[in-house]
């Protein structure tokens, strides 16, 4: 068990990480709803940050240890080896032990950045347990479809094949993991996007260059996402993934989320990238949905296993398709309604792709706004946040009106300072109020998350966020009825717990890392 250290004196217990529910998934994805293309695949890209990942090798607590929770088959002590057909077996018990005549395989090239040991490097999404000859065959060749075979076994062919025109040394898995090993290329290609990719590569070499491009979207190359979006269709998602992306989950408090919504590729490489994602209606691999089980890919023009609908609603009506009002949101698809458990209003400024909020380096040009916070003064880009404020003038955002009957309702942003922190957020909804938060987080951290309950606020109320003085970061900026969906903040002692971690991403359920989170609004260490 770990322990909790609660700053307010409270306990909390801990709550292991298994399967996850379609509804909680739907509420963990919420940020992701109304995107299309490179915006969602930016949106993903802040989702998927692992807020920990282990140390590489052996011993406890390392990737070896972990693996004997990732990758061993239910019941036996035999590793899952997607790269031949040999067997390989655990020690009983876990003691982080690597099991010899095995290596830890990087799915997704290290040398394809430069080799430096980041989050990248020992990120569990992109190892797998792998027979050391088939590892050492593999090297660090493109995955693809090979022509021309000169190794192969029953698991892996090497060889040559066609990267957009281009005859190069490939590596094509087994059509059992081929699915498997897409999906981790899709989330390695979001997740990681910000690094650089290297190496032409040649006839006898890999590259990362020949899989990759240097930019946001669509990162992966043509042929690559091409292809790899066939094997993903041909290898359904399965058990094995599903149980995989949980186990991690609880260890890094992050989830691929190209296993949890199995067509979410589609939205950003695929046949769907015109239409706009709702997590509501798509089709996901939660215990409770057993849509996917029936989806066969058609290859039509609209969203993966719909009836025509524009947001992927099914046949059976299970789940709202279309602009029927069953999700509770607009027809941009911007912001959720509260019917069935959604913010009334969201914005993770997906949008802002130019400045940065890390570094003073390059220019923050100004935002002018969008359909959620039309009004803005002194607000400018940074890299998919806003920052209000200069070095000489305070800045606000004003957001639309808010569809709601009003009464209470919670607010919660992430929010950090310039070099220091110059002042405070001034937060009001109309009639509600104002709230004058306090923060601690400068441009070289994390976000920290910030949450409010206003009360008497008016019907439709418009949010104002401004600065008291000069410069401050703002982003996930989301309100809620709290009595339309059961999220109430520490004041009323209600559950379920809203969790996030220091840098403002969402968990599920109690947290297993060690680390600082946000429980319902107060600062837990987990240790």
């Amino acid at each position: 068990m770990r322990r909790y250290i609660v700053l307010l004196t409270a306990m909390l217990c801990v709550v292991a990480a298994s399967a996850i529910n379609r509804k909680t998934l739907v509420e963990y994805a919420q940020p992701l709803k109304g995107l299309k293309k490179e915006q969602l695949k930016n949106a993903i890209y802040k989702m998927s940050q692992a807020y920990r990942v282990p140390d590489y090798g052996s011993g406890y607590d390392n990737t070896w240890y972990h693996f004997y929770t990732t990758d061993r088959y239910p019941g036996t002590n035999e590793c899952v080896n997607r790269y031949s057909t040999d067997r390989f077996y655990f020690s009983n018990g876990n003691n982080g032990s690597a099991i010899s005549g095995m290596n830890i395989e990087h799915s997704f090239p290290k040398s394809w950045w430069g080799g430096t040991k980041n989050k990248a490097w020992n990120d569990l999404f992109n190892l797998y347990p792998s027979e050391s000859a088939s590892n050492s065959a593999k090297s660090n060749y493109a995955m693809g479809k090979v022509d021309n075979p000169n190794v192969l076994d029953d698991y892996e062919k090497v060889g040559s094949g066609n990267a957009g025109g281009k005859t190069i040394r490939m590596c094509e898995p087994h059509d059992t993991w081929k699915g498997d090993f897409c999906r981790s290329y899709f989330y390695m290609a979001t997740t990681y996007q910000n690094l650089t990719w290297t190496g032409e590569g040649s006839s006898t070499s890999g590259g990362g260059l020949q899989t990759l491009e240097n930019n946001d979207w669509p990162t992966l190359k043509k042929w690559a996402y091409t292809l790899y979006l066939d094997w993903a269709r041909a290898d359904k998602v399965s058990q094995i993934e599903v149980d995989r992306n949980n186990a991690v989950y609880a260890i890094q408090s992050n989830r691929n989320l190209y296993v949890d919504f199995p067509t979410l590729a589609e939205y950003v490489w695929g046949d769907s990238t015109n239409v706009a994602f709702d997590p509501a209606t798509a089709l996901t691999t939660a215990s409770d949905d057993s849509r996917y089980a029936e989806y066969t890919y058609s290859g039509g023009g609209n969203t993966p296993g719909d009836d025509g609908g524009d947001t992927g609603g099914d046949d059976s009506g299970d789940v709202g398709g279309g602009n029927n009002d069953n999700t509770g949101g607009d027809d941009s698809g911007n912001t959720g309604g509260s019917d069935n458990g959604e913010y009334l209003f969201y914005d993770a400024f997906s949008d802002v792709t130019e400045g940065n909020n890390t570094t003073t380096d390059g220019a923050y040009p100004l935002w002018t706004g969008n359909a959620n916070f039309p009004n803005t003064n002194n607000v400018y880009n940074a890299g998919g946040a806003v920052k209000l404020g200069s070095g000489s003038k305070t800045g606000n955002l004003t957001s639309k009106a808010i569809p709601c009957s009003g009464g209470t309702l919670c607010v919660a942003l992430d929010v950090k300072g310039w070099t220091t922190v110059e002042g405070k957020l001034l937060v009001s909804l109309t009639g509600g109020g104002t709230k004058e938060i306090t923060y601690k987080a400068t441009r070289t951290d994390n976000f920290e998350t910030q949450t409010m309950t206003f009360t008497n606020v008016s019907a439709n109320p418009i949010l104002k966020i401004e600065t008291s003085a000069k410069r401050a970061y703002v982003d996930n900026v989301r309100v809620w009825n709290p009595a339309a969906t059961g999220i109430t903040l520490p004041e009323q002692d209600a559950k379920p717990h809203i969790i996030y971690t220091i840098s403002g991403q969402r968990v599920l359920g109690m947290p297993e890392a060690p680390g600082i989170y946000i429980i319902d609004g107060r600062k837990i260490v987990v240790r």
